[in-house]
């Protein structure tokens, strides 16, 4: 069973360190464009991590910065963690989002995602709704 929470404000994180990571591009029903998001694994936080909608790849394609001001380190060879590939199925449910094609070869060519605004809140009229897109699967022991 995965348990969803939410992640700790962007300040409070330097940067997080994501391993057997791919890039997706998708249309979440937020935003007035496509967005692109982290699916991947949290090396020193043993967690599954779908992050926020990118606004900044580096240039050698090793780092990713969200809308949220997270910073993701991106190392290794892309890939698919298991716990990572069960997180981005709920996320894609909880968001409603229509996934577009796979962007994981345009950030490791250090290709920018298009600007995106927020269109309406997340949580509009709803208990506990959030703004930000990004959700940590944590696994039950």
């Amino acid at each position: 069973m995965i348990v969803l929470t939410p992640p700790p404000p962007a300040p409070k994180v330097p940067k997080l360190i994501l391993v057997r990571w791919r890039a997706w591009e998708v249309q979440v029903p937020n935003y007035d464009a496509p967005s692109w998001h982290l699916m991947g694994y949290l090396s020193e936080e043993h967690c599954a991590k779908i992050s926020s909608a990118l606004e900044t790849v580096s240039a050698a394609g090793d780092e990713a910065r969200t809308k949220t001001h997270r910073v993701y380190a991106l190392t290794g060879q892309p890939g698919v963690d298991p716990a990572a590939a069960r997180l981005w199925i709920e996320w894609q449910r909880k968001h409603r989002v229509a996934v577009l094609r796979d962007v994981t070869s345009d950030v490791l060519d250090g290709r920018q995602p298009v600007p995106v605004r927020l269109i309406r809140h997340a949580g509009a009229g709803k208990p506990g709704g959030t703004l930000d897109a990004s959700l940590r699967g944590y696994r039950n022991k």
